[in-house]
């Protein structure tokens, strides 16, 4: 496929996210048929993903030289251009001319040739030096590092300067981290056999994770196939290990899908208890299902269960994690979607997370142990809502965390934030709950 179609298929990809869907979800669907070679999936990808993920900096410089506001242009002018200029500012491999010429056939193959010469003049113009003025310092984060008001304003508001590194360290690469399935083999062993295929596994920093560098598609690895490992955060991995669930435990984990957090405790239960897996959504159980058969795991249940009702039969739990629902502020590296969100739908979201944690603390029994954490660095969300349950219920205290090497997390009394650019995982809230009685 040549590269004027490869970036037909970003410019459509484009076009569906700003209808409503969802990135990961648009460019598969799009890659499925497209009989791309990986090298030319991989350049689509980049293109897509990266022009997303500048967004709010590339519209702001186009809109320099542009005669009406972006956002009245055509959804497939629109889209030239942001991948125009992508290309120019971001991408070393491609030059400037070629990336202009490319854009103006990218407009006329995608039906909008009469804007053909706006598109030249424009990206001719503002690929060039750009001295922007700023009105206050929650518009000079959102558009220097292309993020919406809303997330930039609460960033700023709770950790003030230190939010620019924060948003720094979002546009970086992120590494792609595995747990072993100590069910099946070692960490040692692993390592090994990936470096047969030429990748190479370092330690993630805690036990039994590892990062993999040079993977590829890591569907077609034997290892994989054979369930050897499984792909899950760093900072996930760490909240199973703060959990601590140990061999012929009861452990519920409530919301599961798509089943990372309930394969890890499996193998910390080494395949002996009961482990329950639940979710509300009914269509993402089979994720878990699949998983688990994939590494082996027979001792978990999985169930269709709404977390924020408390559920009966659910009582009596050794562990229980909450791995709640939230915005989502500390993955924005992995999903560009979240990083224009208008957070408008934050107190529902908080009311649910609540609801959650209350669900939770009743299915566990005395002397047993919670763990509440989520992918967001919201203060609201996370130390707020654990802070506010403890006030009110007086049989729950912070438990002591287990000895975790965390470089840079910072601790509180029974709870972490892992703060993207300081730990060299994704932004992560951890908070670690017993039950007296």
């Amino acid at each position: 496929m040549t590269a004027r179609s490869t970036r037909t298929l970003a410019a459509q990809a484009l076009i569906r996210v700003e209808r409503g869907g969802y990135a990961n979800l648009v460019l598969a669907g799009l890659m499925e048929n497209s009989g791309l070679a990986p090298r030319d999936r991989a350049f689509a990808a980049r293109l897509t993903y990266g022009t997303l993920e500048r967004q709010r900096t590339l519209d702001a410089r186009l809109s320099r030289y542009l005669k009406k506001p972006i956002a009245r242009l055509d959804a497939e002018v629109r889209a030239a251009l942001r991948l125009g200029l992508y290309q120019i500012l971001y991408m070393d491999s491609v030059p400037a001319a070629a990336a202009v010429s490319e854009s103006v056939k990218l407009t006329r193959a995608l039906g909008k040739s009469s804007a053909a010469g706006m598109v030249n003049a424009v990206l001719r113009r503002s690929g060039g030096p750009w001295d922007p003025q700023f009105s206050n310092e929650v518009e000079r984060l959102g558009i220097l590092y292309s993020v919406s008001d809303p997330v930039a304003a609460l960033l700023y508001h709770a950790f003030g300067a230190q939010a620019e590194e924060i948003l720094a360290a979002s546009f970086s690469t992120p590494a792609m981290a595995i747990r072993v399935n100590t069910l099946k083999t070692d960490a040692e062993s692993l390592v090994q056999q990936l470096a047969q295929q030429g990748i190479c596994a370092e330690s993630a920093g805690i036990e039994n994770g590892l990062i993999l560098k040079g993977a590829g598609e890591i569907t077609r690895l034997e290892a994989f196939r054979g369930g050897l490992f499984h792909v899950q955060g760093t900072a996930s991995q760490i909240a199973a290990a703060v959990l601590d669930p140990q061999p012929g435990q009861r452990v519920l984990d409530l919301c599961a899908a798509p089943g990372g957090k309930s394969a890890t405790l499996a193998q910390r239960m080494e395949n002996r208890g009961e482990l329950f897996s639940c979710d509300a959504a009914a269509s993402r159980l089979s994720l878990i299902e699949k998983l688990l058969n994939r590494l082996g795991i027979g001792c978990a249940k999985i169930l269709c269960n709404d977390a924020t009702r408390s559920n009966p039969t659910l009582f009596g739990m050794d562990r229980v994690l909450c791995d709640v629902p939230c915005s989502g502020l500390g993955v924005l590296a992995k999903k560009p979607d979240i990083r224009y969100k208008d957070l408008r739908d934050l107190p529902r979201l908080i009311q649910t997370q609540r609801a959650i944690l209350e669900t939770g603390a009743a299915a566990l029994k005395p002397g047993g142990r919670l763990v509440y954490s989520t992918c967001t660095l919201n203060p609201e969300e996370n130390q707020q809502v654990v802070t506010d349950f403890l006030s009110r219920h007086r049989e729950f205290r912070p438990a002591v965390f287990p000895i975790l090497d965390c470089p840079g997390a910072l601790r509180e009394d029974g709870m972490m934030t892992f703060l993207p650019g300081r730990c060299d995982t994704d932004g992560f809230f951890v908070a670690c709950l017993e039950r007296l009685w």
